[in-house]
């Protein structure tokens, strides 16, 4: 296994002394990225718990821009799997959602419980901050509370195909819509649901942080955004955001879990430690490679089709060690520590 001290080849041993050394001495760290699975993840919350760490995730905006509608007031949500089998209509909103491979799939594959070998489609689209206002617009003219003009033609035609459809899905990026816009079409897919059958399916939300949700949930009560300076677990997204701790100057040091493809970098700002599937020495200031779940070892992550944690790949097939280990090794390194400032 490789590893890296500001760029230099080192041994395994010596950067894991190294960033118990860093986190050990940081007053507010960050545990962030999140990218690995089921055992990594959980290990990077027994760190953050042991050292008085926040911790945020890759994509918590658009989780987010997801949860916090949820919170205000539900949805009505589907998985992709049951849109594929079952849907007749798709109802892309936004623009952003028409570039998701996830999305593509959909679009041209048959729905076999339908009965149907082509499902159809419909876009609504607006110009950036526009959503929620159209999204307004169609939801009164869906509820019949909104006159027919020259003006809503386009939206009139948008919402006489959702009312006739047998099973609709409204898809949409969470991190283009905002919250708003996703409250919005919440109570849009609540309304349809008074005149036929129709849900909404989220695309966009990186695996890792579904993951971590689903972890963060069982672990601490709460999706990532937690701090855990205090010695339990506090649940703030404002004052938790990592990017928002390192550019405030409140973060002193991070550690990244970047396990698999496409994982986020951690902060360049401050001293940073990064478990990377796929390093090259440079991603921080030190690097430690481990495996990556589900190609370099079996692991449990989150399936983007069927909405749940999953068990990929088959076995152990590399000499690699796993992430959960190199975290669990940092945090003996690190032994014991007083509590965090907050």
């Amino acid at each position: 296994m490789r590893a890296w001290i500001e760029g230099q080849p080192v041994d395994q041993h010596e950067a894991i002394a190294a960033a118990a050394r860093i986190l050990c001495q940081a007053r507010t760290p960050i545990v962030g990225g999140m990218a690995g699975d089921v055992a990594a993840v959980r290990a990077a919350y027994r760190l953050a718990f042991h050292i008085g760490a926040s911790i945020d995730c890759e994509g918590s905006e658009a989780l987010y821009a997801d949860l916090g509608a949820v919170a205000a007031q539900g949805a009505m949500t589907t998985t992709w799997a049951e849109t594929r089998n079952r849907a007749d209509l798709l109802l892309m909103v936004g623009r952003k959602v028409g570039t998701n491979p996830l999305l593509a799939e959909l679009v041209v594959a048959p729905a076999p419980l339908a009965g149907i070998a082509r499902r159809g489609t419909v876009s609504l689209e607006a110009e950036q901050g526009d959503l929620p206002g159209r999204l307004a617009v169609l939801r009164a003219l869906v509820a019949g509370r909104l006159p027919s003009s020259p003006e809503t033609t386009a939206l009139e035609t948008v919402a006489d195909k959702a009312k006739a459809a047998r099973f609709g899905v409204a898809v949409y990026d969470p991190l283009e819509l905002g919250e708003p816009a996703v409250a919005m079409l919440q109570g849009l897919v609540k309304d349809l649901n008074d005149k036929t059958r129709f849900s909404s399916l989220p695309l966009g939300v990186p695996a890792a942080a579904r993951l971590a949700q689903a972890v963060g949930s069982w672990t601490t009560g709460d999706a990532p955004r937690v701090g855990l300076g205090r010695g339990y677990p506090e649940h703030d997204p404002w004052r938790f955001d990592a990017r928002r701790l390192v550019a405030s100057g409140e973060a002193d040091a991070a550690l990244w879990l970047c396990a698999r493809a496409h994982g986020e970098a951690p902060p360049a700002d401050i001293p940073s430690i990064a478990l990377s599937g796929h390093p090259d020495g440079t991603q921080a200031g030190i690097v430690i490679e481990v495996a990556v779940p589900g190609e370099t070892g079996a692991a449990v992550c989150f399936d983007e089709r069927r909405a749940t944690l999953t068990a990929i790949g088959t076995g152990p097939s590399s000499g690699n060690t796993s992430a959960a280990e190199i975290l669990d090794a940092i945090k003996a390194a690190i032994g014991e520590k007083g509590q965090a400032s907050c």
